[in-house]
């Protein structure tokens, strides 16, 4: 799981909306489950202070503060955005501006202003077409797939200390038919598109001198007929996988405000006004 550091960080942050965990465990995932093997893959609850809706988890994801602090109540319209908290990215760069960060998600409020966004409030690269348009099972595969073939692009040749990728279809598909075989089908997509990401990564020029860790994370869970937003234990909760140089032997316990505080404690950069702490500490 914790390999010996002796090249570059690199940070890979896979968001994956929707995912029941259980539904999760069950589907056929080669490249989750080969992460899992050599890192670690645990259930997290959703946070006392978060409801179990899209925007304010991924705000908590990003800035590494919860609902109390960044603000986002939900998906809807507000004029706040994170209320002033930059995502992990921006943080980074501000410390170390000359490292190079990547943010690709085909649910538009995670970049755009609009809706409860930009969540990552230095915006990042989107689909032509809003899949939300169409708001259809093709529309949001075929968003996806562009994105993970856009990411893929980059992190094959470019030098890039951070990145995150969001696949937003399961969601999508749970709303309108619930977490059945078609559900299942969408997150062994995500981790066909995971694994186009990870091949990627294999194949830069100077792999052998880079220190790779991959997070796979999910927002909330679903009711076995679609729809999230309570407290019920199918909603609340999520999951999260880490595997690479960064993390250690032994966690128990994961915490969606921990990727943020981990991504910059993994760069050095000071972490202390997050809520959210370094993987392995809790």
């Amino acid at each position: 799981m914790n390999a010996t550091n002796v090249g570059e960080p690199h940070i890979l942050v896979v968001g994956m909306d929707g995912i029941r965990h259980d539904v999760l465990l069950a589907a056929h995932t080669p490249v989750i489950d080969r992460l899992a093997s050599n890192g670690v893959l645990l259930p997290v609850p959703v946070h006392e202070k978060n409801v179990t809706i899209s925007g304010p988890v991924w705000a908590t994801v990003s800035t590494g503060v919860y609902m109390d602090q960044h603000g986002v109540l939900g998906n809807e319209d507000q004029p706040i955005g994170t209320a002033g908290f930059a995502d992990f990215t921006e943080l980074l760069r501000a410390a170390r501006p000359a490292l190079q960060t990547m943010v690709a998600a085909t649910w538009f409020p995670l970049v755009r202003r609009g809706g409860c966004g930009p969540l990552f409030s230095s915006g990042g690269w989107v689909p032509p077409v809003d899949p939300e348009d169409e708001n259809s099972g093709p529309s949001w595969i075929t968003a996806d797939d562009d994105a993970a073939a856009y990411a893929a692009a980059r992190l094959a040749v470019e030098d890039l200390a951070v990145s995150f990728v969001y696949f937003g279809e399961s969601d999508v598909h749970a709303h309108s038919f619930g977490t059945g075989p078609g559900y299942t089908d969408c997150i062994q997509r995500c981790d066909a598109r995971l694994g186009l990401l990870l091949n990627a990564i294999e194949q830069r020029p100077n792999r052998a001198q880079e220190d790779w860790t991959v997070i796979v994370v999910t927002d909330h869970g679903h009711l076995d007929e679609g729809g999230h937003g309570g407290d019920s234990r199918e909603e609340r909760t999520a999951w999260m996988l880490a595997s690479g140089a960064s993390v250690p032997e032994g966690i128990t316990a994961l915490d969606h405000a921990d990727i943020a505080a981990h991504v910059l404690a993994t760069f050095g950069v000071d972490h202390s006004a997050l809520a959210g702490i370094p993987f392995g500490r809790r």
